[in-house]
This record gives C-alpha cells, structure tokens and sequence, in this order.
C-alpha cells in the first residue's frame, strides 16, 4: 500500500471508530512496532547469520548507462572483499587533513541526482564520497536488499579512511531512504563514525514487509522470504537499537506515514536511554524534498562535534556545470538560439535532466554520450520545457505519461 492510499484508510477508520480514543486505539493496532527487540550484539549476528536468498542478481534497477562526474569529482574504486566496487569522491589537499562524509544514495542504482544529494556536505567543506553498492550500476556481487550491502559501506569507509586528504577519526554517514536503512544498519555494526544522519530510513522492516501495515503489491527488492522473521529481523535496525554507539539523527520527512515515523521515534527513544545522543525529528516536505530542509540541520550536528576543528572546513562554491562534448553519440538540436539551458534526457541515464548539457556548434545544441549498441529513448529540455527531437521523426511511448524520440546504435 502507498503513503497516499495507507493514509487514505486511515482517514476512512477514523470517520468510522468517530472518537479521539477509537482513533489512538486504531493507530495503536496498526503501526505498533511490530519487531522484537535483541539483546545479541549486531555485529555479533552478522558473524554467524548468513542470509538465504531466492533470487540472485544484480539489484533492481533501470538500465542506467552514463555516468558523468562532475569535473571536480573523481571515480574511484574502492574493494569489498572479492568485490571491486566504484565510487564517486571529492575534497581537496589541505594542510592539515579534513572530516569527511561517506553518504548512501537511495534505491538501487547510483544516478548523478544522488551525488547532488550530497554536494552540500561538500560545500560546507567535508570530503565526500558515494559509494555504489554489489549488483549496482553493472557492477559485480549479488544484491541482498539491506545485508550483504553494509560490508560495502564498512569497505567504502576503510578506503576513504585512507584517504590523505582524510582525518580519519572524523568520519561521518549519512544516507537517504534505503541508504538511510543502511546508514542505522551500519552504526549498530562498527563505532567507526564520528556521528551519523539517516533520511527517512526504514527501522523495522517486519512492519514494511509483513506486519499489520505492509504493503501489498511486488516487491523486488525483496530477494529473500519475507515471510521469514528472523530474515526481516536482521534488516530491521530497530531490533538491533542497543547496538548503537554512535551519535544519531533520524530526519523523518512531514509527509512519512506513522510505519516510518513510530520506529524512528521508538529507536531514538530506546538509544537515549542507554546515553546514546539520538533523536528523531521530524522535517517539513516529501520522502525528497525533506532531505535539502534537513541537511543543514544534519551539517550543524557533525560541525557541533568537530569542536575547534570546524575551523577547518571552508565553505565551496560549487563549479558550473560544463556542456557534455565528448562520446561516441551525437544528439542535435537545432534551433533554439535564444535557449538559456538546452539538456539531453533519456533511458540511459535515469531521465537525469540536470547534468547532460548541450553546447553550441556551428549554431545548434549538441551533446555527446558514449553508449553501447542498443535502443534508447530520449529527449531534449529546453529552459527546463521537455521536447522531443523535431528532426526525428520514431517516437515511442516513453513510459514517463507521453512519447519520446527514439535512437538505435549499433
């Protein structure tokens, strides 16, 4: 079930049960914490639970090809066991080393719009780094929905820890939806953090998957049973919560429903009582927009514990983005000359309309990819107006509500 229509049922009930009291009662039976408490160390439990999964692949995603960092950003790889993983990474040599955030994308695929997530830790100073996650982007391991996945995080962690521009007895994690999920997960499994924030993650995964609030419906990212307690237990950071050492902030957006925002205030409330500083605070906006109201919020808390070594981070201008020259794909538009901003959009990389920018050639908008041999679907934003190619005439349903230009390399 959507927010929107869990939401929807819980007005219907409340119409019905009349009362102030019928109303608690209900909201009582339906989003109470459905997870049970451990007493077991989580690390503990990581080292003799192995995960039992249905499907094995990569992780559920769409078929994202281009990547593009920025030009102030490096691709760098980072190893998880057998596993050589990618990661996008920028700061700058300083004379003394600097505090960096290592931060978790949401869903399943890493996109240029996860990195802009991220970038005001980097203007504020931090080094910053997002790692791509197994079964990610094309990269190799076998995707486990909130497992296997924190090894990754504990590796990216290692190698940016490493780093030379890097104090690494600063380092701190942050991460939205899933990533937020990972982000608790990986605080209840290693100290290592100077403090954490999490963007509306999920503590109790039993509720989500298969409690008296769980959505109906397919559910890919669930490669294990969901039907199997002790496999939504390990997921749960909930369950885990007197695990924690780490200093924490659980951001919860205005719009989340009460199965994100019960469990968040219920593991800031157990953590506070075993002197950990935690809190869950609520945020105005939606599952997205309560991430740029929160992160200033969650900058001031990391600063607060840098003490005098706040004085290290500088504020950054972020550099303007360049138009896309280079690739083994031409796109064309012609006309426009009185154009602001003229984007490339399509398939291949996720509908991104910030980060591929045309560039003027012998007076028309031109943008260069590489791409593989394959179809792809795409269109042009002109001054943030979405077209399509008027010089191509093979449309096809974009999937996105309307029709999109298509083009096939071979």
């Amino acid at each position: 079930m959507t927010t929107r229509a869990l939401i929807a049922a819980s007005v219907a009930a409340i119409a019905v049960l009349g009362t102030a009291a019928g109303y608690l009662a209900f909201q009582a039976r339906l989003f109470k914490p459905e997870v049970t408490i451990q007493t077991e160390n989580y690390g503990e439990t990581r080292g003799h639970f192995r995960t039992t999964l249905l499907r094995e692949g990569p992780a559920p995603q769409r078929d994202v090809i281009a990547l593009r960092a920025p030009a102030y950003v490096d691709e760098v790889e980072y190893s998880s066991g057998g596993l050589r993983l990618k990661a996008w990474l920028s700061g700058h040599q300083a004379s003394e080393k600097l505090p960096a955030v290592l931060f978790l994308h949401g869903g399943f695929e890493f996109g240029a719009a996860d990195w802009d997530m991220a970038l005001p830790y980097w203007q504020a100073g931090f080094v910053v780094m997002v790692p791509m996650l197994r079964g990610e982007n094309g990269q190799s391991g076998t995707f486990s929905f909130l497992y296997n996945e924190v090894d990754d995080v504990l590796a990216a962690a290692e190698y940016l820890a490493h780093r030379l521009e890097v104090d690494s007895t600063r380092i701190y994690l942050a991460g939205h939806s899933a990533g937020g999920t990972l982000t608790l997960l990986t605080v209840l499994t290693s100290g290592r953090f100077r403090a954490a924030a999490s963007f509306d993650g999920s503590p109790d995964q039993q509720l989500l998957y298969n409690g008296s609030a769980s959505r109906p419906g397919n559910h890919p990212e669930v490669v294990f049973d969901p039907h199997d307690a002790r496999e939504l237990e390990v997921r749960s950071p909930l369950a885990y919560v007197l695990s924690l050492k780490t200093p924490i902030r659980l951001y919860y957006s205005h719009e989340a429903s009460a199965i994100t925002q019960r469990p968040s205030e219920r593991f800031a409330e157990l953590a506070r009582e075993r002197g950990v500083d935690a809190a869950a605070v609520r945020v105005a906006g939606s599952h997205m927009s309560h991430v740029a109201n929160a992160m200033p919020r969650s900058i001031a808390f990391f600063t607060q514990s840098l003490g005098a070594r706040a004085a290290l981070l500088h504020p950054r201008p972020v550099p303007p983005r360049t138009p896309s020259l280079v690739g083994n794909t031409t796109f064309v538009l012609n006309g426009h000359d009185s154009a602001r901003v003229v984007a490339l959009a399509g398939s291949f990389n996720g509908w991104d309309s910030q980060h591929y920018l045309c560039g003027k050639e012998n007076g028309r908008w031109v943008c260069r990819v590489d791409l593989p041999a394959g179809k792809y679907l795409y269109q042009f934003v002109v001054d943030e107006e979405w077209i399509n190619d008027p010089d191509n005439p093979l449309l096809e349903d974009s999937g996105n509500g309307g029709t999109a230009s298509v083009i096939v390399k071979h």
